[in-house]
């Protein structure tokens, strides 16, 4: 299959200046879980330039949370918890009510706001970003627990949706207890490993030295205060202010790496159709809502995932400029990464971008 119109939008993305580099998959059933893969531009500008391959790691940035999710689903699937298990039973610090569930966070109905810098807090603490790094990442994973906390919910549980960080870090600080695991450990073993997402690692800050091979992987933002072009350390702040790994963001990976979770899901090979299915219903959402338990759906008059997905399709958006959707329908997954904050996350062109790259794909598909 020659995909032609998506060829020709993406070398129209690069040329607009959507993203510097930007590599494109896709998944489907109908050839017995085949996958596709198409790369182009550069994995960074500046300092130097760099090609970009299929190969290329990127920042998953907020499609950490859907591994978050499917962890969570995995031990609802055990019978470890419920979606209705209260936060408090597992973390009995958490500063909302009994009536916060797990199902609450899941689904961004918790009642928290969207984002603290807790990064900046934490640096004043230390004494300086200096300082900050050369703490160790369990130290900063403590730190960051107890600066957490200190925000409770501004609203009863299941009253307003609000896309919220605050609701991940919680949902991961209640897994690492309930499997006495840290967090990085736990999704490695439990869900990347099973699915075999080999290039998947989360790249954990250890007194200032990231670990891993930096030249694989897609620069993201020209970061003054920690020294220049991010490239092998975590986008998000306060992500690398806790070490590197958290339970909204810090997951590095490819394009094919995404594709086989969201085929490994898709057959059922991994969660029982129980769990799949309650996972991925839109139920007990305020008006308006978007929201399954961890995924999004196709919302507003020009869906990211275009309007030739099915409204039977789950997904998610990353700052960084990654996205993975699942067409329920269709028996299709795409992706789409781009390191569109390289060198400034100011450029906002990927909005409109999204929808077009996914159109065209699907009309390639012919279904």
């Amino acid at each position: 299959m020659a995909f032609e119109k998506t060829a020709e939008v993406l070398e129209q993305g690069i040329a607009r200046g959507v993203a510097p580099g930007m590599v494109a998959g896709l998944w489907t059933t109908h050839d017995s879980g085949w996958i596709w893969l198409s790369a182009r531009g550069e994995r960074r500008k500046s300092p130097s330039a760099q090609p970009l391959d299929v190969h290329t790691v990127f920042d998953l940035a907020s499609l950490t949370k859907l591994c978050t999710a499917v962890l969570c689903a995995r031990l609802v699937d055990r019978g470890w918890l419920t979606w209705q298990t209260p936060v408090r039973a597992i973390l009995p610090r958490f500063p909302g009510s009994d009536a916060v569930q797990i199902r609450h966070l899941l689904s961004h109905t918790a009642g928290f706001v969207a984002w603290r810098p807790f990064w900046e807090t934490l640096r004043d603490q230390l004494g300086g970003v200096e300082a900050l790094a050369r703490t160790p990442v369990h130290r900063r994973q403590a730190l960051m627990r107890e600066l957490v906390w200190q925000v409770a919910p501004d609203c009863a549980p299941g009253e307003r949706a609000e896309y919220s960080d605050l609701s991940f870090l919680n949902l991961g600080f209640a897994l690492e207890e309930v499997l006495a695991r840290p967090l990085d450990r736990a999704i490695h073993e439990e869900v990347w490993a099973p699915l075999g997402m080999a290039g998947c690692r989360f790249f954990k800050v250890d007194r200032g030295v990231e670990a891993g091979r930096r030249d694989e992987v897609a620069a993201t933002e020209n970061c003054p205060w920690r020294g220049g072009v991010l490239q092998g350390q975590v986008h998000d702040d306060n992500c690398w202010a806790m070490g590197g790994y958290a339970g909204h963001a810090g997951m590095f990976g490819t394009a094919r790496d995404l594709l086989l979770f969201a085929g490994g899901l898709a057959h059922g090979q991994f969660l029982s159709e129980k769990t799949r299915t309650q996972m991925w219903a839109r139920v007990d959402q305020p008006a308006g809502a978007s929201r399954t338990l961890g995924w999004d759906t196709p919302s507003g008059d020009r869906p990211a995932a275009g309007k030739l997905f099915s409204a039977r399709s789950v997904g998610h958006l990353g700052f960084t400029g990654v996205s993975l959707w699942l067409d329920l329908d269709a028996g299709v997954a795409a992706t789409l990464l781009t390191n569109r904050v390289h060198p400034t996350r100011e450029n906002n062109l990927i909005r409109e971008f999204r929808p077009e790259f996914h159109e065209a794909l699907r009309r390639d598909l012919g279904y």
